[in-house]
């Protein structure tokens, strides 16, 4: 099963850049094309992809779509990342990408995890 997280940021994220910065210390390579980024593993596996960010202005709409178990004030810029299932440290470099992002953007990270 894959890990899904949410970043959302209080500044609109570079998301390329975030892993671009991160890369080298990961030990993966970043693809950047409309619409997000993908991150591949040396042996050009897929380990995640983290979509474009999106503006989220609506009062409660973060709590609805999540569930209510988050608070984010709004408006927050919420972005979708999915790790693979089948590879063991995709998850760890899922977490690490919407850590930084948020350590640089503020906010808070969702995790699908326990649904």
């Amino acid at each position: 099963m894959s890990t899904d997280l949410v970043a959302l940021t209080n500044d609109r994220p570079d998301v390329a850049a975030v892993l671009e910065g991160l890369a080298p210390r990961l030990g993966v390579a970043v693809g950047a094309q409309p619409g997000g980024c993908r991150v591949y593993d040396e042996s050009g596996r897929l380990v995640m992809i983290a979509a474009e960010p999106l503006l989220v202005a609506v009062p409660g709409e973060v709590e609805r779509l999540l569930g209510g178990r988050v608070s984010a004030a709004q408006p927050v810029w919420w972005t979708d990342i999915r790790a693979a299932a089948d590879l063991a440290d995709a998850h760890r470099v899922a977490r690490a990408c919407a850590d930084e992002l948020v350590a640089r953007h503020g906010g808070t990270v969702w995790s699908g995890a326990g649904r």
